[in-house]
């Protein structure tokens, strides 16, 4: 597992102020992603990486890149998957005062997810609380410009 000395909220300021393309992602994670080519697409290529451990005993248990070929316009997305201590909507709403519920659960899933967006000059940053830990961030998802 890499160990990055950053906060949960410090990794996602640092996302936030750098540039979204394959080089600056691996330098704010510390590490090579690997393109999954299986599920790479016309439109997209996916990446993947390795576990990280942030400050406060917070891990990153799975890393999924989304980044556009220059057949779209969209600007791709990371997703973040989270373990270890659990965050909760209160400390969520510390750091980001305004969140827009954007998805509820729908078939009862335990992975389906309440997911709580902030909207900011970036884009939008998503917190999803998983049926299966409620009452913990799930993961979250960056959308660049979104």
């Amino acid at each position: 597992m890499i160990q990055l000395n950053l906060s949960v909220w410090q990794l996602i300021e640092d996302i936030q102020a750098a540039s979204f393309t394959l080089a600056s992602v691996e330098k704010l994670l510390g590490q090579s992603l690997i393109e999954q080519t299986q599920q790479s697409t016309v439109s997209f290529q996916f990446f993947a990486g390795q576990q990280l451990a942030l400050a406060g005993n917070v891990n990153v248990v799975d890393i999924d890149l989304r980044l556009p070929r220059s057949t779209t316009s969209n600007l791709g997305m990371l997703a973040l998957h989270l373990g270890g201590e659990c965050i909760t909507l209160q400390q969520v709403r510390q750091q980001f005062s305004e969140l827009d519920i954007t998805d509820i659960p729908r078939d009862g899933s335990p992975e389906e997810a309440t997911t709580f967006t902030a909207t900011t000059t970036w884009g939008g940053v998503s917190f999803g609380f998983q049926e299966k830990k409620p009452d913990c961030v799930g993961y979250l998802v960056f959308n660049p410009g979104q």
